[in-house]
């Protein structure tokens, strides 16, 4: 009897606690939809909302609704936010990217002995550290590492002051150059630029702006996200692709097209993709027209499409599948992606570099976006919730 009892304690935690996961994965505090959506829950699930309200959301607004446990005991509260239906059309273009720091990285220092005997050490005599922001030298803002170099070097060994960003704060330290078989150094290395390729995730139709990667662009010595104060996208020809195998991702070989200028202008490089303005929507889409956008609650395992190139004959739609939805996703890491198409399997193995920010398709509606490839499974990566990526771009003023 005493065991029975202990199996009955045991299984009734288990069940109640698979009832409290249950109610903050359907039910956050906040629920999003767009008009004309209606939250998704499973046939299983003991919980339900009030009719009253899950009633009205084809109107836009924001509504209080009550959770409740097998239709009858109010469990909790939420707050349904309902907007306008969004459309946008779906990328899948790949693009050159090339990106100016505001101020130069510093990504590592060295210490240095002059030839007189004197030793600078940024880290120690300054706290310069890598991923931190140079702004300026002395009254100089600076732009290039070659206008730090000829500071430096015009010096003479006099002390420069610089102003030094860190986490949003900024400070001025002074650092004495010293003198070098080289000639004058400070020991900071710097980065004032970067470039490489991607694809476009969406493009709103009224505005212009673009969405692409899906990820930020970083450091590849500091792994710090590259603070923008200018950028570009470019047309770009895939001449080669390098197929991902298990370990070894990977990658779109791309040539920027020098004879063409420039087809948008990158204002944003944030945690969750880069976001501009494009000069024009003309052929960034397989469709080049508006398609719906989905709300995370909408979003499900099952199949889906991905639109990508991944050579020269433009972009393709590859059939894939959502494996795994995570909805509340700390990293934005909120879909696990399987490629399943056996075209996109010959010619890339799956997922490779260059294909962030693919834009994924399901029931007609763009969902979100390729972003991560698993280094051990290359048909397999991440996704990002399309809406993320929204709520990012709407704040490019």
């Amino acid at each position: 009897m005493k065991k029975r009892l202990q199996i009955f304690c045991v299984e009734l935690i288990a069940i109640a606690t698979v009832m409290f996961v249950e109610l903050g994965v359907y039910f956050p505090k906040e629920i999003h939809l767009f008009s004309g959506e209606s939250l998704s829950i499973p046939k299983t699930s003991p919980y339900t909302l009030d009719t009253a309200v899950s009633g009205s959301w084809n109107a836009v607004g924001e509504y209080e609704a009550s959770v409740m446990l097998f239709g009858l005991i109010p469990v909790k509260k939420v707050e349904v936010a309902v907007e306008a239906e969004k459309a946008v059309i779906p990328g899948g273009r790949t693009v050159g990217i090339k990106l100016f720091t505001h101020g130069l990285m510093c990504v590592g220092t060295e210490e240095l002995t002059g030839e007189d005997g004197t030793i600078v050490n940024a880290e120690k005599q300054a706290d310069i550290r890598g991923a931190d922001m140079i702004l300026k030298a002395d009254d100089a803002s600076l732009h290039t590492v070659e206008q730090l170099g000829k500071i430096v070097e015009q010096s003479q060994g006099k002390e420069i002051t610089l102003t030094v960003e860190r986490g949003g704060e900024k400070r001025e330290v002074p650092l004495t150059p010293v003198k070098t078989g080289e000639g004058f150094r400070l020991g900071i290395w710097v980065r004032d630029s970067t470039a490489g390729i991607g694809t476009v995730t969406f493009i709103e139709p009224e505005t212009g702006k673009f969405g692409a990667l899906g990820h930020p662009i970083t450091d590849v010595d500091t792994g710090a996200v590259m603070p923008v104060e200018q950028g570009s996208i470019a047309e770009t020809e895939i001449v080669d692709v390098k197929k991902g195998e298990r370990g070894n991702p990977g990658e779109l070989c791309g040539l920027f097209d020098e004879s063409n200028t420039d087809c948008g202008v990158i204002l944003k490089n944030s945690s969750r993709g880069i976001f501009g303005v494009a000069e024009s929507a003309e052929g960034f889409s397989l469709v080049n027209v508006p398609i719906p956008i989905a709300s995370a609650s909408q979003v499900r395992a099952g199949s889906a499409t991905v639109y990508a190139n991944v050579d020269g004959t433009g972009i393709a739609a590859y059939n894939a599948e959502i494996v795994k939805v995570m909805k509340h996703a700390a990293d934005d890491k909120n879909l696990v992606v399987k490629i399943t198409d056996q075209t996109l399997l010959n010619r890339t193995g799956g997922i490779v570099q260059g294909m962030s920010g693919s834009p994924i398709i399901q029931n007609g509606k763009l969902i979100g976006a390729v972003t991560h490839v698993f280094v051990n499974d290359p048909t397999r990566g991440y996704g990002i919730f399309i809406e993320n990526m929204l709520a990012e771009a709407e704040k490019i003023k």
